[in-house]
């Protein structure tokens, strides 16, 4: 074999272990029996995060779940709790377990089929003791010990350090369960960068990498690896008229995946800030005559657009349409369709200051706009007299 054939083989042997297949269950019920029965609606691929047994996949694989079914690379099944999603960037995370000594304190539901113990590969892990009190035997019965029960092991896949230093031409791997079949291995190049594709929540996905290694229906979800056999991204779309591969897949960036993944484990969602607008989409404004910018269809009350004193669009006694505020810039930069104000948001942070160039009518002026979060903190109850 070459040393580029020994490679391939080095990488995918190493992060197979890694690698989960995710079966996303719906109750049915049945047409003839009246019976409801728990049926698989799609598959997916994803991958064992950490050595708490947290999952990532694609938010696109589980959608309307019922129940989620996760297999380990081993042939064990568990059915897993969903910990939090992030529709905006198409991440799920996923718990499975209980894990070892620590089973107490996991998150998930903890059922397991047949019954086992997960066990973290970590050094120092061992099966943790059982406290079974023995059962009554007859007279003249010898007791027959068990046999030992063995751990399920979870690996967690190696992460880079960052995907910005990614570049056209380097070589990628991609493993999942393309149309169901287990632990699949495609290999190709990064064929573009800083590409852009629609989430389920239809905010855009930026800085997606771009691929032809083949990523099928039931890759989605899965790793995309780099020749160190580390994590730069996540499977999810294919370009393709017919649904099948040809040639052009996607994969979240691991600087996304990395950001989203942790406030999830952290906090249950993902904290992004917003300006408290809802404005036209991009076909609509270009219809009205408005070339460039964002057109504001209302203020949230209370938000920072509208503490800031910018107007949505109305109808006039006539009915007729009065178009809001345009957002023209927004420090400096200048917004010409909802991707770039996307782009400027996901640069920000909560509590910071924007200038927010409008043209309202015939005027053009600039506004401080400071951000809110897409999840404020609960508002105490008031005293009640």
């Amino acid at each position: 074999m070459t040393p580029e054939e020994q490679l391939t083989i080095e990488i995918f042997k190493k992060n197979t272990p890694s690698v989960v297949n995710v079966t996303n269950l719906a109750v049915k019920r049945d047409a003839f029996t009246m019976n409801m029965l728990e049926l698989p609606q799609g598959q997916g691929s994803g991958f064992i995060w950490d050595a708490t047994g947290h999952v990532v996949t694609n938010y696109h694989v589980i959608q309307d779940a019922s129940d989620i079914k996760v297999t380990l690379s081993g042939g064990e099944e568990f059915s897993a709790k969903v910990v939090g999603v992030d529709q905006d960037k198409d991440i799920a995370v996923l718990q499975i377990g209980p894990l070892g000594p620590e089973a107490g304190e996991a998150q998930g539901d903890g059922s397991v089929r047949p019954p086992q113990q997960l066990l973290a590969a970590v050094p120092g892990a061992s099966t943790p003791p059982a406290s079974v009190p023995a059962p009554s035997l007859p007279a003249g019965a010898v007791p027959v010990a068990p046999a030992p029960v063995e751990p399920v092991r979870v690996i967690p896949l190696s992460l880079c350090s960052s995907s910005a230093d990614i570049v056209v031409g380097q070589k990628v791997f991609a493993i999942g369960n393309p149309f169901g079949l287990d632990h699949t291995l495609t290999t190709g190049v990064v064929s573009g960068t800083g590409r852009e594709i629609q989430s389920i929540s239809g905010r855009p996905i930026q800085d997606v990498i771009q691929t032809d290694a083949a990523i099928n229906p039931g890759n989605s979800g899965g790793p995309l690896l780099d020749s160190g056999g580390c994590l730069i991204g996540i499977n999810t779309a294919i370009y393709s008229p017919t649904g099948a591969n040809n040639g052009v897949g996607f994969a979240i960036p691991v600087d996304i995946v990395k950001s989203s993944v942790g406030q999830i484990i952290q906090y249950g969602k993902v904290t992004r800030p917003v300006l408290g607008i809802s404005f036209a989409p991009d076909q609509s404004s270009e219809a009205l005559g408005i070339k460039a910018g964002i057109l504001v269809l209302s203020a949230r009350e209370g938000g920072p657009a509208w503490r800031a004193g910018l107007k949505g669009s109305s109808r006039d006694e006539y009915g007729r349409l009065v178009l809001g505020d345009i957002i023209t810039a927004v420090n400096g930069v200048k917004i010409k369709t909802s991707s770039d104000l996307y782009r400027v948001l996901d640069k920000s942070q909560v509590g910071d200051t924007l200038r927010i160039q409008v043209l309202r009518e015939n005027s053009t002026f600039e506004v401080t706009v400071v951000l809110d979060s897409n999840n404020p903190p609960p508002q105490p109850e008031q005293p009640k007299a």
